[in-house]
C-alpha cells in the first residue's frame, strides 16, 4: 500500500462519558462505517460503568494510519484523526498528556508543526468537540517541542541518555 500524505491531525471526543475503540467500532457500524473512524482512542477510565485507573489515558489503535479515516466528512483523506473519550472538555488529566505525546510523535513523523493540529469543531460550526481551545493545545505543543529539544541538548548528539 502507498503511504498517503498526512497534512493534518484532528481531535475529537466521544461525547459519552465511558467507551474504548472496541466500543466506538460498534457505533460506527451501526451508522454504516466499515469500521471505527478515528486513529486513535485516548481512554478516561471508564470503559463500560467504573473508573480503573490502569485504563486513565491508555491509547487504543482504531483504523491504521494508512488507511484514510472516516472522522470528519470532506477532511479524511489526509488527515488523522484521535479521539478523547468523554464529554467535550471533560478530560483526565492522563488523557491529555497522552493526547500530547500521540500529537507529537505523529506532527514528527509527518513533519508537521503545532498549526495543523485541528479540533473537528474548526471544521463543522455544529461540532464542539473536542471542548477545549485549541489554540491552547497548538501553544502547549510548540512550549512541548523547546523542551524536548532542550533535553536532546543535555543529552549530547546521542540524545539523553535513559540509564
Amino acid at each position: 500500500m502507498d503511504e498517503r500524505e498526512v497534512t493534518r491531525i484532528i481531535v475529537h471526543c466521544s461525547d459519552s462519558p465511558y467507551g474504548d475503540a472496541r466500543l466506538i467500532d460498534k457505533w460506527h457500524r451501526e451508522r454504516g462505517f466499515s469500521k471505527i473512524g478515528y486513529h486513535a482512542v485516548i481512554l478516561n477510565g471508564v470503559r463500560r460503568a467504573r473508573y480503573n485507573r490502569q485504563f486513565d489515558g491508555r491509547i487504543e489503535l482504531g483504523r491504521d494510519i494508512d488507511e484514510v479515516g472516516a472522522h470528519v466528512a470532506g477532511h479524511n483523506s489526509n488527515s488523522l484523526g484521535v479521539c478523547l473519550i468523554g464529554k467535550p472538555g471533560h478530560f483526565t488529566r492522563a488523557q491529555i498528556f497522552t493526547l500530547l505525546s500521540y500529537l507529537k510523535t505523529y506532527l514528527a513523523v509527518y513533519g508537521l508543526t503545532p498549526k495543523d493540529v485541528y479540533g473537528h469543531y474548526e471544521f463543522d460550526s455544529n461540532k464542539t468537540c473536542p471542548g477545549f481551545d485549541m489554540d491552547k493545545l497548538r501553544t502547549l505543543l510548540v512550549h512541548l517541542a523547546y523542551f524536548y529539544d532542550q533535553a536532546a541538548i543535555l543529552g549530547g548528539a546521542g540524545g539523553v541518555n535513559s540509564r
